[in-house]
């Protein structure tokens, strides 16, 4: 009887650990990949994948410099360049006044820079994703007084919060986008709510900022029909900081769907900081221990901001509130390369330091990823492309070198591995995309090139078409007599393939799959040992109840 409740007993801990293992496994080759897609394109994904922060541009004191910023985001090959353009820069003194008076010798127009930054955007083929925070004292009085926000802009200068009438700041944006309709298409809704030192070093209250976005949104469509509305990057952070991030962005996320959120904007965003993770890394935790300092993180020895992967967490919020139709771009990512003259622990506040060359091949390997893996990631900004602005870095900030642009307008190594990535022809990854699509280049009338990089393609054609793949004998696809895919290609090997495609009518969309690596594994083998623990559980409950029994039996 001993015997077996002692072979029992080991072999439930043998099987639970290899459930767990398993998951793990499954987690890291699995998780967030895109294999078989929905069939419908994700709105606002399929553009042109690169875009670019413009760190301070607001505040070049020359607007050559301006220029020579957007001329070198143009030459990378980025479609984007997400600005900042703070509500208290521009709508300084009082609501309705929008003249800068903070120099008496030098009074001017609060727009007149932005107006530069635009016009030069414009001039230059480059989209703004313009980014509104940063409430003017005047809308924040009582908030800015409050000894507790005073003793956090103590700790950070930069800290800031929402405006105490939200119609003030739904006035702003509204004249924000009244006034650049037609050259400013993009509009972000704050930044990172999610932290105490955005939101007045208060707890973070989402239900509060979707009447926030509520305002905003409604505002800003009113006075332009043409705007799209991103939402604001949500902080990565597990919620266990009770100053400064007491709550994770997938938390919040969770309760802006639950307060009504998803109607007022049209494109989600995230943060996607490497960490100086490689840009392959698919772990979701890991144990924050170290035999260096073993009791130094008891109290948090999960951690799951692996911020590679963080992003499909979030995607996961967004499916199960039904809300996988709507893109998520990525506002920010990079890697530090800070020097060994930068002291520690600031050194390595953003994970260890990459060399110059790595965060110019980590980022590619992040644009690579997202392109192969993610159909529903759309533009995806680096963070960033120079330091800019009137004020010199401090020496012991790691912060300025995220950037691929030195100081003095010199490229990085980094600039030259993503303008070598942006000067190949765009390819498409796994999922369903619109004709649209960059991927997609019209030859001539009626003929069209597809560069793909999967193992299967599927076509929505209007009209009869003749596909060569990579180069073969062209092949007749007839339209579908219910209007679904009509399969072009399966079984292909996972790599770059080209699809030449002549019709009178261009397809309505085109769909790319990949397999799962052994299939035949991910469902059976977990079903097998949750079936063996389930046995052994059993057959240790019987065990159990027979030596009760015999215990009862003996004192009889």
């Amino acid at each position: 009887m001993y015997r077996r409740f002692r072979l029992l007993l080991p072999a439930i801990a043998l099987l639970a650990v290899a459930l767990a293992a398993w998951c793990w496994v499954d987690n890291a080759v699995n998780r967030g990949v895109t294999y078989e897609p929905p069939a419908t394109p994700v709105a606002w994904a399929d553009v042109p994948q690169i875009g670019v922060n413009a760190f301070n541009i607001q505040f070049e004191p020359d607007p050559a410099d301006v220029t020579r910023t957007l001329e070198l985001a143009r030459d990378l090959g980025a479609g984007f360049v997400r600005v900042q353009m703070p509500w208290d820069d521009i709508e300084i003194h009082a609501k309705g006044d929008f003249e800068d008076r903070r120099n008496a010798d030098h009074v001017r127009s609060a727009w007149e820079k932005y107006d530069v930054i635009v016009a030069e955007a414009n001039r230059l083929g480059l989209e703004l994703i313009v980014r509104i925070d940063r409430a003017p004292r005047w809308a924040r009085p009582n908030d800015h007084d409050d000894p507790r926000f005073q003793a956090g802009l103590q700790e950070n200068p930069d800290s800031t919060g929402p405006p105490e009438n939200y119609a003030d700041y739904a006035d702003f944006v509204a004249a924000v986008a009244r006034r650049y309709r037609g050259k400013v298409r993009f509009i972000q809704i704050w930044n990172e709510p999610n932290l105490a030192y955005e939101w007045s070093w208060r707890i973070p209250e989402p239900e509060r900022f979707v009447e926030l976005l509520r305002a905003a949104s409604i505002a800003a469509r009113a006075a332009n029909p043409e705007v799209v509305i991103i939402f604001p990057s949500l902080s990565p952070t597990d919620g266990k900081e009770p100053r400064k991030a007491p709550m994770s962005e997938l938390d919040y996320l969770d309760r802006v769907y639950r307060a009504g959120g998803a109607p007022y904007f049209d494109i989600m965003s995230a943060q996607a900081y490497g960490l100086g993770q490689p840009p392959d890394e698919n772990r979701y935790i890991r144990l924050r221990w170290s035999p260096a300092a073993p009791f130094n993180d008891l109290d948090r020895p999960i951690d799951s901001r692996i911020d590679v992967s963080r992003v499909v967490m979030l995607r996961e919020v967004m499916e199960r509130y039904g809300d996988g139709d709507t893109a998520i771009w990525i506002s920010e990512f990079g890697y530090n390369s800070a020097p060994e003259s930068v002291p520690e622990p600031a050194r390595s506040n953003w994970g260890p330091p990459v060399s110059e060359e790595l965060k110019g091949a980590y980022l590619v390997g992040q644009l690579e990823r997202a392109r192969r893996e993610w159909p529903w990631v759309g533009v995806m900004n680096v963070w960033f492309l120079r330091w800019g602005g009137y004020r010199e870095p401090d020496p012991a900030d790691p912060t300025p070198y995220f950037a691929i642009v030195d100081r003095d307008f010199t490229p990085l190594p980094a600039y030259a591995a993503l303008r070598a990535y942006a000067a190949g022809a765009p390819v498409a990854g796994a999922g369903a995309h619109a004709w649209s699509h960059p991927a997609v280049a019209t030859i001539s009338n009626g003929v069209w090139r597809v560069r793909f990089t999967g193992q299967s393609l599927v076509l929505r054609p209007a009209a009869p078409v003749d596909v060569s793949l990579d180069g073969a004998a062209p092949v007749r696809f007839n339209p579908d007599v219910h209007g679904g895919p009509v399969i072009v290609a399966s079984g292909l090997a996972d790599d770059i393939h080209v699809a030449e495609i002549r019709g009178s009518l261009p397809p309505q969309s085109f769909l790319v799959g990949r397999e799962r690596p052994f299939p035949w594994i991910w469902t059976p083998v977990p079903a097998l040992l949750v079936l063996l623990l389930a046995c052994a559980t059993a057959l240790t409950m019987l065990e159990i109840g027979r030596r009760a029994a015999y215990a009862r039996a003996s004192k009889v």
